[in-house]
């Protein structure tokens, strides 16, 4: 903890990889449209919503003579070209972010040159160690997970059918958020109904023993608000619930 580690998927942005970092910057922006209202002062805001972040990391990049810096300033520029990638600031948060712009140019010709590179990160929270929570609940009767980041995040969700399978018995609610989704399928014994809230992939997800099963969903993909929730199951007996979260932050 308390660690400044700078990393783009595997590539390390620090010395070891003769990379000086003198500045990392943080952009963010929420969409606010307006609309004009016809013969009066002023317009109507809908409610903003954050958009994607920009990170901007600049610095110097240094060689022992000219064929040293060329081929540590392809080995930077390479490292930066690997799509999305967890992109980390810090020992204990990241975000999924790509490469948008890389430009760079010699200050001593044979031994130094200065460079940024500027990432996008199209989900814009910063997101903390993985959690999970796995338990046999009692139908109807709730339940606390804690979000300990302070911004909403996505939830997996993984219900196991007991022995008996389950059939078109399935509800799981946050009733702190006042979200909830039910499944009008059946479930076969010891097989399990993922529900994906974009956790994985950047595709919401339903799948019954690994095939698709949007068609058999109906509600809401879940989230946790920050701090703790009230989650409740309704269904069959011995069904076991398991949900994987990240606590995310602004």
């Amino acid at each position: 903890m308390n660690e400044i580690q700078l990393y783009f998927g595997s590539l390390k942005l620090d010395s070891t990889n003769n990379i000086t970092v003198s500045n990392v910057e943080v952009k963010e922006k929420k969409t606010v449209h307006t609309t004009k209202i016809p013969k009066t002062d002023g317009s109507i805001a809908e409610l903003g919503r954050r958009e994607s972040l920009q990170i901007s990391v600049s610095g110097d990049i240094a060689g022992t003579d000219y064929d040293d810096l060329r081929t540590n300033i392809d080995t930077l520029r390479a490292g930066l070209q690997n799509g999305l990638q967890s992109f980390t600031t810090d020992d204990d948060r990241t975000l999924r972010a790509q490469l948008v712009s890389f430009d760079f140019s010699y200050v001593v010709m044979r031994r130094l040159a200065t460079w940024k590179a500027t990432f996008s990160a199209h989900y814009p929270f910063w997101l903390g160690a993985e959690a999970t929570d796995t338990r046999t609940p009692t139908s109807g009767v709730g339940y606390v997970i804690n979000n300990a980041g302070n911004a909403p995040t996505r939830v997996k969700v993984e219900i196991t059918a007991p022995a008996g399978g389950l059939a078109d018995d399935i509800q799981l609610e946050n009733t702190t958020v006042g979200e909830l989704f039910k499944f009008r399928g059946t479930v076969a014994a010891a097989k399990v109904l993922e529900i994906d809230n974009r956790y994985d992939t950047d595709d919401y997800q339903v799948l019954n023993d690994s095939v698709d099963a949007h068609t058999n969903f109906e509600g809401d993909f879940l989230t946790l608000d920050p701090g703790n929730n009230t989650i409740e199951f309704t269904g069959g007996a011995d069904t076991s619930v398991k949900l994987t979260y990240k606590p995310a932050y602004y």
